[in-house]
């Protein structure tokens, strides 16, 4: 009876690991959401690199969305802690970077004019978009871009 109920005891703990193994790869309706909103504040930045007369718009969208922004950063170190990682802030670092390096290397190859042609319709949205608008385009994004990530049970 005994090696019955160890065994049973064994599996329990073995099955709620695995389960929390899996919840700490998925995504939730929140962690989508800041990532799409961080996704776009880093276009955003790195347009204004390619493009320095778009440098003004990035400033004001930060300056209208600072509130927003360290929220949805704070979602996205939250995300990481949960999925294991020992230092979220380093994590998120990564992270943004790869982000950042990603738009750049597709920017690259396109020539520079074309690329501030192309930006001109995320600039204008940008230079609209204050916290409550930030945030409904970020649902959006987010409602569109559900299906690529693992969801969690909870």
């Amino acid at each position: 009876m005994k090696k019955v109920a160890l065994a049973a005891a064994l599996l329990a703990a073995a099955s709620f690991q695995g389960a929390s193994a899996a919840d700490k790869q998925c995504y939730s309706a929140a962690d989508i959401e800041a990532e799409q909103a961080i996704l776009f504040q880093t276009n955003l930045m790195v347009l204004s690199s390619a493009c320095k007369d778009t440098l003004p718009a990035y400033g004001e969208f930060r300056l209208r969305n600072k509130d927003a922004i360290i929220s949805y950063q704070n979602a996205m170190r939250d995300h990481f802690r949960r999925t294991g990682s020992r230092n979220a802030q380093s994590e998120f670092d990564r992270w943004n970077t790869s982000l950042a390096n990603q738009i750049s290397l597709k920017q690259g190859a396109v020539p520079p004019a074309q690329v501030c042609q192309q930006a001109t319709e995320m600039l204008k949205l940008a230079s609209t978009l204050d916290a409550k608008g930030f945030r409904d385009y970020a649902v959006t994004k987010a409602t569109s871009a559900a299906d690529s990530h693992p969801r969690c049970a909870k």
